[in-house]
């Protein structure tokens, strides 16, 4: 018996318990986010969103009808244009390399935030994007260096783009509740995907301003199609001051090395945006000002050891369906009411009069659920 009794005195203990919630994730603050930069070479464009709670699922929402403006430190001021969805543009700014300049911004409401004056960089060159096969996929490299010793801190972006078939090649489309042959080809596909990390590198404690083989992405070939057919990596770089480098490096720590007693613990990165109307409202972001710099290459499989690069669609299976419902199956019609895309006909083996239709799953057959099939003008 008293083993029971500890058993239920331990259950009900547990049961006590509430879970923790810290205030930061379910605060109700929704503070202004900045992110965009000045470019010295081309048009620039700011995003303008709000922070939200870590409970919350949805994408954060975007801060519309705000004036932006930028000011230059010797004078004059141009305005950016609401393309209305959360993100302004300066299509010719002619921004001078050397030249200070900040950025107003007034909300809807009324707010108004100034960001620091930020001297625009000019961007040296990529040198090379190397790749090189691993144990399970391939490691991307980016090696710059400025000869004139300037630029020091570095940052860099990249876009990822692949080629890639579905399952099951469709000739016939299901249009207006009738199956009519299919005009555009939905089995070749292409899809992109832009960085979501931290890339920051310094060669101040280096004798020359060189980064060699910065080891920028690594793409398996057994977690995904990407390295299938053909692969395309599009770096982009960037020149920072030792302030925007010291933010990134910060915002890389306090995002990607987190989860260990041996961790840096995390702090508040400061940005140089301000809000002009509260002093002591937060706001998230930090202004740069620099030229871009990119470079694209290509991986084709024919490159890769003999991997066997999984499709993605490996669980995708085919189920034929007759014109009209039995009492096994329903029919062909039923089920591209639901979402079914029929891939061809079924007809009897010597020819006749089609009986009912092959069909699957728009994930298996129609590549334009995760991609598109109109082809880049890169490829």
């Amino acid at each position: 018996m008293k083993k029971y009794f500890y058993i239920l005195v331990a259950l009900w203990i547990g049961s006590c318990v509430d879970p923790y919630r810290p205030p930061a994730v379910e605060a109700p603050n929704t503070y202004l986010v900045v992110d965009g930069f000045l470019n010295g070479s081309g048009a620039s464009t700011i995003r303008l969103s709000r922070t939200q709670n870590l409970l919350e699922g949805q994408k954060p929402p975007v801060e519309t009808k705000a004036t932006i403006r930028v000011e230059g430190q010797t004078g004059g001021s141009q305005a950016f244009t609401d393309k209305g969805d959360g993100t302004y543009t300066l299509t010719e700014g002619n921004l001078q390399f050397g030249q200070s300049y900040r950025v107003r911004i007034r909300t809807a409401n009324g707010r108004e935030y100034l960001s620091d004056y930020v001297t625009i960089k000019r961007t040296p060159q990529i040198d090379s994007v190397t790749w090189y096969p691993g144990a399970d996929g391939v490691q991307f490299e980016v090696t710059t260096h400025d000869p004139t010793n300037n630029t020091k801190y570095y940052r860099w972006e990249y876009e990822e783009t692949w080629e890639y078939y579905t399952a099951f090649y469709s000739v016939v489309d299901y249009v207006n509740k009738n199956f009519v042959y299919r005009s555009e080809n939905i089995n070749h596909c292409w899809r992109s995907n832009n960085s979501t990390g931290i890339f920051v590198s310094s060669s101040v404690k280096l004798t020359q301003d060189v980064i060699n083989k910065y080891p920028l992405v690594y793409v398996s070939h057994v977690a995904s199609n990407r390295l299938r057919v053909r692969y395309s990596l599009l770096v982009k770089q960037y020149a920072l001051t030792a302030e925007a480098y010291e933010y990134w490096e910060n915002l890389r720590k306090n995002t990607e090395n987190l989860g260990s007693l041996f961790d840096p613990q995390p702090f508040q990165v400061l940005g140089n945006i301000r809000s002009v109307t509260d002093p002591n409202e937060p706001v998230v972001g930090y202004l740069s000002g620099y030229s871009v710099e990119e470079k694209r290459i290509f991986v084709a499989s024919s490159q890769l050891p003999p991997w066997r690069i999984p499709s993605g669609y490996e669980s995708c299976v085919p189920d034929s369906l007759p014109l009209v419902a039995t009492r096994e199956k329903p029919s062909a019609f039923e089920m591209a009411e639901l979402g079914y895309v029929p891939i061809d006909e079924l007809r009897p083996p010597n020819g006749g009069p089609v009986l009912g239709y092959r069909m699957s799953s728009a994930f298996c057959v129609d590549c334009r659920t995760v991609g598109t099939n109109v082809k880049p003008s890169f490829w």
